[in-house]
């Protein structure tokens, strides 16, 4: 008997329709998986058994051939547990073939037949809503995550067993809705911060200008950067909607989230990071600081520490706004509107114009240390401000100025 169940498969921050496909016929018993499935979905085959067992099902006794269409599609991850079980209940005559007719179903199955969070469910939720949906099944911990977008019906259930008793009709279903929106934040205060220091960062902030910020140790470079975050205006829906997506695909979003990240981004990678952690990629392409930062604040620290061949692939996307990652039979985008803060010392030791410290380092040295930044790179800041360490005793007699 053969068997269907809808389903999707994350490429990049997209999605794409996958249909799952459960054919039992006579032979000697045992589950093979096509369809270009990763080794997590092949390993999907115990979980499914002992989630079928535990959960009270029978298990098939029979020769299986699982599908996962379009063919030629990669798939990867947990996902597919969940749709992969539904689709053998359905083969074998444990649930009744009409009950997942418009149903769209995503999750990883524990081996006592719970369902466990994925990421990338808000993705799967767009896509289920543009193809007309009745439902989509998810674990209860991305229910929240799901409900988020509009017009789409959401059901869950803590296991598989009572998620086919829903479907039978044995016990109401557990819909999600929508949870209301917060109150908006209160106005926080304005910042107060002096002379150049506070016009840089208006500048920053109202024109989307990149900043870097050049100043010895305890200048207050870091915190002149976190300060940044607050004086952006606040996210539209559709940029709050992309921010939550980017951070689901990269299963960086909480669980139980009730709403859409509201705050803009801020990142800030160590110094020590490699170029797909900063960019983007991987074995399987995943978003790097580069694309969390999206619509918010992108805080390289110490820039003259990173390495120059990684800061050096940033100058592409900081032009366009996205990151193309072209693979042999893919091609990814991400997107990377970030407003970039770098921070450096002056010199090795960080000293050089301070006075009461003394710089050991001659002009060559100096040389050095900038050279690791390269001149394309550099070209981006539009913004940049030398700050210099206040005295102790030290008092300006001006007013300080609010930024906001």
């Amino acid at each position: 008997m053969l068997a269907r169940c809808l389903s999707a498969s994350l490429q990049g921050l997209e999605a794409r329709p996958v249909t799952v496909e459960v054919d039992l016929a006579p032979g000697l018993p045992g589950i093979q998986l096509v369809g270009l499935p990763d080794k997590a979905i092949q390993e999907s085959r115990e979980r499914v058994r002992s989630a079928l067992r535990n959960a009270g099902f029978r298990g098939p006794l029979v020769r299986v051939v699982i599908n996962l269409a379009p063919a030629d599609l990669r798939k990867e991850g947990p996902a597919f547990d969940l749709p992969i079980a539904l689709a053998l209940l359905v083969a074998s005559g444990q649930l009744d073939r009409p009950r997942l007719n418009g149903i769209w179903c995503a999750g990883e199955l524990g081996l006592d037949g719970s369902l466990r969070p994925i990421r990338g469910v808000i993705a799967i939720a767009e896509l289920a809503a543009r193809h007309g949906a009745q439902a989509l099944v998810v674990p209860p911990d991305n229910a929240n995550e799901a409900a988020l977008i509009d017009g789409l019906v959401v059901r869950t259930a803590p296991d598989l067993q009572q998620l086919v008793q829903q479907l039978n009709g044995e016990r109401p279903c557990l819909r999600v809705c929508r949870a209301k929106p917060e109150a908006p934040p209160k106005t926080q205060d304005p910042i107060q911060l002096q002379g150049q220091a506070a016009r840089a960062l208006a500048l920053a902030a109202a024109g989307g200008h990149h900043l870097l910020l050049v100043g010895p140790p305890g200048c207050g470079k870091t915190h002149l950067a976190h300060q940044l975050q607050q004086l952006l205006p606040p996210l539209s829906r559709e940029e709050a909607l992309t921010i939550t997506r980017i951070h689901s695909v990269a299963g960086q979003l909480e669980q139980h989230s009730l709403h859409l990240l509201e705050q803009r981004p801020f990142r800030a990678p160590h110094h020590s990071c490699s170029a797909a952690a900063l960019i983007g990629g991987g074995v399987s392409p995943q978003p790097g600081e580069l694309s969390l930062a999206h619509g918010g604040v992108l805080f390289l620290d110490e820039l003259a520490e990173f390495r120059r061949p990684v800061l050096d692939q940033l100058r592409q996307p900081l032009e366009s706004g996205e990151v193309l990652l072209a693979r042999a039979k893919q091609s990814l985008r991400f997107p990377s509107e970030v407003l970039l803060v770098g921070a450096t010392n002056p010199c090795p030791c960080g000293w050089w114009g301070d006075p009461r410290q003394g710089c050991g380092c001659g002009q060559h040295r100096r040389q050095q240390y900038w050279s690791r930044i390269s001149g394309p790179l550099l070209d981006r800041f539009d913004l940049q401000v030398p700050l210099r360490s206040q005295q102790p005793d030290q008092s300006s007699p001006r007013a300080p100025e609010a930024t906001r």
